[in-house]
């Protein structure tokens, strides 16, 4: 990623990826995980705010804030890392949109205050926000015309699963301490990571499938 930024440069995916006739999946799979823990982030907090009350000795008015902090951030400023996915390229927002969502992760965990939470919140909601503005149109450039109802489908799907489970898994870790309730994106952000370092090309996918070496970068 430091040679990307330095250089301008976005890498190609790994050959032995690249060549497999299930290639475009795998963009698409790792669009899904972007989905699942942007809507699983944006949900898991709604049913820990009493936790959150009784920890940081705050009103609900006041806990509320650490959900629509991230609603706030990420809605606000969506549509600007839409257009600078268009300049920079959007492999490379991918990877710093998927960097930034677990560094601010990690130190939602470990906030020392209501104050802290809520602005780690509202930098959680900005790398939600870099993943989103992009992953509709790489999912459809991977999957290309045919597969496109099939691949959009199943990224709704994906967003449905993260909203859903994410009020249950919040309430689960909170009995392991509500810090929890936020690492747990960690894990899941890196895999994305390394997923998308591999199969995110700055080429149109599908050109690739088509069998052109053009140049250009996704738009």
């Amino acid at each position: 990623m430091r040679s990307a930024l330095r250089d301008r440069y976005e890498p190609a995916p790994a050959k032995f990826i690249a060549r497999q006739p299930y290639y475009p999946w795998v963009v698409v799979g790792t669009t899904c995980i972007a989905a699942v823990i942007g809507q699983l982030d944006a949900s898991i907090v709604q049913l820990i705010l009493p936790t959150l009350e009784h920890e940081f000795l705050a009103r609900l008015s006041e806990v509320s804030w650490v959900a629509i902090a991230y609603q706030l951030a990420s809605a606000s400023i969506l549509p600007v890392f839409a257009r600078l996915a268009t300049i920079a390229g959007r492999k490379l927002m991918y990877l710093i949109g998927f960097a930034l969502f677990r560094l601010a992760s990690a130190l939602c965990g470990l906030a020392s205050d209501l104050a802290q939470l809520i602005a780690f919140r509202a930098l959680l909601g900005i790398a939600g926000a870099m993943l989103g503005a992009n992953s509709i149109v790489i999912l459809v450039r991977a999957a290309g015309p045919s597969r496109q109802g099939r691949a959009m489908g199943i990224f709704a799907a994906a967003q449905a699963v993260g909203v859903t489970i994410g009020p249950v898994v919040g309430v689960l870790l909170a009995a392991l301490g509500w810090r929890w309730v936020f690492w747990v994106s960690v894990p899941l952000a890196l895999a994305g990571a390394v997923s998308a370092g591999w199969s995110f090309h700055k080429r149109p996918i599908s050109a690739l499938i088509g069998g052109s070496t053009g140049g250009g970068r996704y738009c």
